[in-house]
Formats: structure tokens, C-alpha cells, sequence
């Protein structure tokens, strides 16, 4: 038996998203028989899933963009203090996406002589390219979603790997009832009262037979009367048509094949900071971005219900197909364990495993 306190894998998670993507991680590591003790700043899903809590770690409620973050950068700059106090001897500091607030955190470790793991690359593809040369600094290894990103740090030395994107390991049989409509008006408290009155006034008028609202895990959302509160794998399981914010569950819902609308608003300081700041990118639903083409129609920051409602009744199909030529095979869980416990096995003696997937050549957008 190991001592707990030794050859750890040391996690910071910042977000909802992050939580869920480190809690199937942490599956694919189970799988695989590793029982190296997972600790950190982590949320609920991973707790459940068998990680411990760091003592000291303040949860912090998820935000989204620049100004949303802002009001709890001191609450997170005591967080990451608190995980670098914590580092010790053998071992490996994982962060989870949330690149504004985790570069740091990896780069000191990494100064102090630890691995370092990246899970999700920063979006270099759409904002900033030219960091990648500092991202390389904070990482020994890198596991990105998408199949043209390792071929992004060239030349820098990092070592950046392909594993898939977890969309293609989440989409269940589905049974697309007629006339349901679901909203995905997001996990963050910001979202919610940018987007629910707007979803449930556009959703009624479609005349639909019935409304879902899809709750991200932990997420507490107000009761609305005639419209049931229901897991997100329940509306992906049932949905006819979905309106959703962007992220991750445009790419679950194009997956699932199910017809979409993207309507996404932010705070206008966040607004205007990422026209000035994103480059070469014309579209925010990720499987537009993906294809290069409006495969699913998406509005930005002015959100008419009566614009919104006519772009859902003609909704067509999404390129479940393409988009999953892009997305990779299963087992996302299980190539990123493998990726870790191959870094982790050179640190620490760990068993090295076989990593049977391997990247095919891509060319960048």
C-alpha cells in the first residue's frame, strides 16, 4: 500500500464542465487499476467519482469571460496558493481546462520541479495564437479534444497529445418524443439570468407539447410552473429540438442528433472584449466552428423570442457524421488515463500502460 500523502495526482478543476470531465477522467484511471490518490481543487462529480477535497480550497461558483471572473480572482489566486503549499514530493499537479486560471498555477509548479498536466488546450485557434510558447512552459504534457490542435505547438517541445473530445462517450440512445422541447440555458448562475426568461418565452411560443428545462449537475434552478426541472441526460434522451447556450452541449446535442438553436449573451464588457480580441473565428457553437459552416443557427448577445422561435420550428438535423469524424472513437476517458499514467509511471514507477490509440495526421483549419 502507498502512503496517501505521497505520489499524488494533485487536480484543479474551475469550472462545471471541468468537474464532469475530471470525474469520467477519473473513471478511465479506475478502469485501468491505478490507485494513485486524487486530491485538489475539485467539485462534487469528482468527489463522487473518488477525489478528496484539498483542506483550504474556497469553492468558488462558476463564471464565464473576463468580467464574470474578475469579482473572485482574489478567491482564486488564495486557491492556488493553497494547492502549491500543498505540492510535495512526488507529486503531479493536473489542471483542468480553465486556462486563465490555471496557467499559473501550472507554470510555479513546474518552476518548483513537478509534472505538470494540461487536460483541454487553451482555444489558440481562436484567440491568441502566439501563446503557445508560454502555454509549453506550464506543461509537460498536454491532452487536447481536438485532432488539429497538437500540430498548434510545434516546435515549442511540449508534448501535446490527441485523446478525443468526451462529446462522442456521453450521447445515449435517444427517444425523440414529438413536440418536446429542451433548454440548455447553461451551469453558471450568469447564464441563468441572461438566458432562462428568454428560452422559456421562446419555447412557448413554438406551441410545444412540452418544455424541459436541463440542470447541469448541483445546480439549483427556480421552480417554473408547468415546466419540469430534468437532468441533462433525461432532455438529450428526449428531446424533438433543443435551445442552448454555447459550449460542450452543442456538440452533445449534435451528437445526439438532435435539431438546435445556439442563443448565447454575455455581459457587454465580456462582449466587447472577445470582438477585439478573437481572430479568424466567425462562428460561437462549437459544431459550426468544427465545420466551418452554420450547421447549426446561432444568435449572440441579441436574443428576440420571436426570431429564436421561427429558427427553431425550421431547425434541420445536425452532421451527426462529420462532426464525428472530427470528434475521434470512444474511449476518451481511457486514452487520456493511459496518456497520465504513462507521464505518472516516469515519475514514480508507476505500472506503464499500453496505450493502444494513436493520433492520425491532420492538417490545421
Amino acid at each position: 500500500m502507498r502512503d496517501e500523502h505521497c505520489n499524488r495526482l494533485v487536480v484543479s478543476t474551475a469550472e462545471t464542465s471541468g468537474d464532469r470531465l475530471l470525474a469520467e477522467l477519473i473513471g478511465g484511471l479506475r478502469a485501468r487499476g491505478a490507485q494513485v490518490p486524487i486530491v485538489g481543487n475539485v467539485g462534487p462529480l469528482a468527489m463522487a467519482a473518488g477525489a478528496t477535497l484539498l483542506p483550504g480550497i474556497v469553492p468558488v461558483p462558476p463564471a464565464m469571460g473576463l468580467a464574470e471572473v474578475f469579482s473572485s480572482i482574489q478567491t482564486h489566486r488564495r486557491n492556488r496558493t493553497t494547492m502549491l503549499a500543498a505540492l510535495q514530493p512526488g507529486d503531479t499537479l493536473l489542471t483542468v481546462d480553465s486556462p486563465d486560471l490555471h496557467l499559473g498555477l501550472a507554470k510555479a509548479a513546474k518552476r518548483s520541479g513537478y509534472r505538470t498536466i494540461g487536460y483541454v488546450s487553451p482555444q489558440l485557434w481562436a484567440w491568441r495564437p502566439g501563446r503557445a510558447p508560454g502555454i509549453a512552459t506550464a506543461f509537460d504534457l498536454l491532452l487536447c479534444l481536438f485532432p488539429f490542435e497538437p500540430a498548434l505547438y510545434a516546435g515549442t517541445g511540449l508534448d501535446a497529445r490527441w485523446v478525443g473530445h468526451p462529446a462522442v462517450d456521453r450521447v445515449r440512445p435517444s427517444t425523440r418524443e414529438s413536440g418536446v422541447i429542451a433548454l440548455f440555458p447553461g451551469s453558471r448562475p450568469a447564464e441563468l439570468r441572461r438566458h432562462l426568461d428568454v428560452y422559456l418565452r421562446t419555447a412557448r411560443l413554438t406551441g410545444a407539447r412540452e418544455i424541459l428545462i436541463a440542470a447541469a449537475p448541483g445546480l439549483d434552478l427556480p421552480a417554473t410552473p408547468g415546466v419540469p426541472v430534468v437532468s441533462s441526460a433525461e432532455a438529450l434522451a428526449r428531446a424533438d429540438r433543443a435551445l442552448s447556450k454555447s459550449g460542450t452541449v452543442t456538440l452533445e446535442l449534435a451528437m445526439a442528433g438532435i435539431p438546435t438553436v445556439v442563443a448565447h449573451r454575455v455581459s457587454p464588457l465580456t462582449y466587447w472584449l472577445g470582438r477585439a480580441l478573437v481572430r479568424g473565428v466567425r462562428h460561437i457553437a462549437l459544431p459550426n466552428v468544427l465545420l466551418h459552416r452554420e450547421a447549426v443557427a446561432e444568435f449572440v448577445q441579441h436574443l428576440d423570442p420571436t426570431v429564436l422561435a421561427a429558427a427553431l420550428a425550421r431547425a434541420a438535423t445536425p452532421p451527426t457524421e462529420a462532426l464525428a469524424a472530427i470528434l475521434g472513437p470512444k474511449g476518451v476517458a481511457d486514452r487520456a488515463a493511459a496518456a497520465i499514467l504513462g507521464l505518472y509511471h516516469e515519475t514514480t514507477g508507476y505500472p506503464s500502460p499500453e496505450i493502444a490509440f494513436r493520433s492520425r495526421r491532420y492538417l490545421l483549419f
